[in-house]
């Protein structure tokens, strides 16, 4: 077991911080697994090493979390794709996170293994057509298993036969990483050569089960290309929310999510940006909490902010080929939180990707955890950083 203490942990003095946010959900917790959040406060947080090691391997890329009540232990998803060492494949790890009222204080390293393909072997890293790109994960409460989502990729595509485009997919493991299953994709998700799908690094970003197990909701980071622009400093955009039965793996109701627009302009003015959905994460069968993340170039940090979405009153636009000039009623949002409101005492927000509730905390409210992707980063930086983050959940 390895354990880590950084020299960013925040103690009684953010435990005591209330962060302001807007006015909180309608119903309690109940006994069907249904959650309330109105707001949160910040209980700690934890910034591992740049590059620290693990049992042979590069802790880093940690796109997914999903906590496990039985163990009392959290998943960590990796979505490293690069090396061809089998210890660097892309992989899980099981952490203890130790906290609770008033501090956070380590994060302690229990397993790591790999998930594999189909046939048994880990996948391989780019440019491979087999390559997977691991954006989130969620334990299934009916097996015990594992379901991940792989984002894809469109740019092996440019220039090469249509057998090296990588589709997104949606996966089910054992916990030891052995392939059980499939989830059945709408054609719509396929990567295209022609100027439909996904765009690249903007599909299956998110996945959460419903309290009471039955469905699963996948998150589009960005718009498919029938569905209008990406996101700009100057406008948001659409991406899609679909929803499959957890037992037959299929898609049966989709709903739009408005993006918000990149929050900063980048600097020079005409560099890279992007803001996406990068996870969501279930309170009841029709509300969600879904995480949003722009970035700029030249702009320190990471911009976030944490929304809870309603899909009761949405349109149902499984069947829509283009939302593109279509009408329909998307999610409605809800502010729960905007990370600059805390960066200050952080030290700068990361690429905040992973959300997941943890244990209760001793006084009986939920306890929320948000991880960051580092991207594995050559040196240090505010932006690339392995930054785990604790709140209280308050009514």
């Amino acid at each position: 077991m390895t354990v880590l203490r950084s020299i960013w942990t925040l103690g009684a003095v953010c435990a005591a911080t209330a962060l302001l946010a807007a006015c909180g959900g309608s119903d309690d917790n109940n006994n069907n697994g249904e959650r309330s959040v109105g707001s949160l406060r910040l209980i700690g947080q934890q910034v591992l090493p740049r590059r620290m090691e693990y049992l042979g391997t590069v802790v880093g890329g940690i796109s997914g979390i999903d906590y496990d009540d039985k163990s009392n232990q959290f998943i960590l998803l990796s979505d490293d794709r690069t090396t061809t060492d089998s210890a660097n494949a892309p992989r899980m790890y099981t952490v203890r996170l130790n906290y609770d009222t008033s501090s956070f204080s380590g994060v302690q390293f229990l397993s790591t293994f790999s998930m594999k393909q189909p046939n048994g072997a880990v996948y391989p890293k780019v440019p491979d057509p087999l390559v997977a790109d691991p954006e989130s994960v969620r334990i299934d409460r009916a097996t015990g298993n594992h379901v991940w989502v792989s984002e894809g990729d469109r740019t092996l595509a440019t220039g090469t036969s249509a057998a090296r485009i990588i589709d997104p997919f949606i996966r089910e493991v054992r916990p030891d990483g052995t392939h059980v299953r499939e989830y059945q994709i709408p054609a719509m998700f396929r990567m295209s050569a022609d100027n439909t799908g996904p765009r690249g690094n903007l599909a299956f970003e998110g996945i959460a089960f419903t309290p009471d197990n039955s469905r699963a909701a996948v998150l589009m980071e960005g718009a498919l290309l029938q569905d209008g622009p990406a996101s700009t400093t100057t406008a948001g955009s659409v991406s899609r929310i679909t929803m499959f039965d957890r037992s037959t793996g299929a898609a049966v109701a989709q709903y739009a999510y408005p993006v918000d627009r990149v929050q900063a302009v980048p600097v020079p003015a005409d560099q890279f940006t992007v803001s996406g959905a990068t996870e969501i994460l279930a309170l009841s069968a029709t509300r969600f909490l879904v995480l949003e993340r722009s970035f700029s170039v030249g702009v320190l940090g990471n911009q976030a902010r944490l929304y809870e979405i309603n899909t009761a009153n949405a349109t149902n636009v499984l069947a829509t080929a283009a939302l593109a000039g279509a009408a329909y009623t998307p999610v409605t949002k809800r502010l729960v939180l905007d990370f600059e409101t805390i960066k200050g005492p952080l030290g700068g927000i990361a690429n905040l990707e992973g959300i997941t509730f943890g244990p209760k905390l001793a006084n009986g409210r939920d306890s929320l955890v948000v991880v960051a992707d580092d991207n594995f980063p050559t040196a240090d930086s505010q932006t690339d950083r392995n930054q785990y983050l604790v709140f209280e959940v308050l009514p």
